[in-house]
């Protein structure tokens, strides 16, 4: 198993075209989008696994115990870098910040060190993107995230992205 793996928040279908929605209009002509089954959040990226480590990942993500949470999706933004358009939140809830903090804890006993670089939670819209206008989002999209998501990348393929397994977070009764 060479593919690229992480845990991830993936939007439900409502949230999905209420971010596809809201988000054309800032897609320049030359870039090129993200297919809207791919939108996802990645919390941690774990690199290429072998069938050893994917089951570690697995009951790391099965022993963290999060409740869901609400994302407002509010702004976008652009890494001039990598050329990436990219929505997210202006806030993470701290709830986020716990879930980040437990998975990367857990993965350490995986042999998968923790990301050094600051959390910047961010969906995806758009790659190849040389310049950013500063478009708006015309509402704030709700995204009421309810599950965690081991998924991995299948080259050459459109969707790109493969849910491999899914975790719900607790709901209050």
């Amino acid at each position: 198993m060479a593919e690229r793996w992480f845990l991830a928040l993936w939007p439900d279908a409502r949230t999905r075209d209420a971010l596809v929605c809201q988000t054309a209009g800032a897609l320049p002509e030359a870039a090129r989008p993200t297919h809207p089954a791919d939108l996802h959040l990645t919390l941690v990226f774990l690199g290429e696994l072998d069938a050893g480590r994917v089951a570690c990942v697995e009951a790391v993500a099965e022993a963290v115990s999060a409740p869901a949470f609400e994302l407002e999706i509010d702004r976008l933004g652009h890494f001039t870098r990598s050329r990436v358009l990219w929505c997210g939140p202006s806030c993470t809830p701290e709830v986020a910040q716990t879930l980040i903090g437990s998975l990367q804890s857990g993965l350490e006993g995986c042999g998968i060190a923790p990301e050094r670089r600051s959390f910047r939670p961010h969906l995806t819209l758009a790659r190849k993107v040389s310049r950013y206008q500063g478009h708006a989002l015309p509402e704030v999209v709700i995204w009421p995230v309810r599950e965690l998501v081991l998924a991995f990348g299948v080259s050459g393929s459109r969707p790109r992205y493969r849910a491999h397994r899914r975790w719900r977070l607790s709901v209050a009764s």
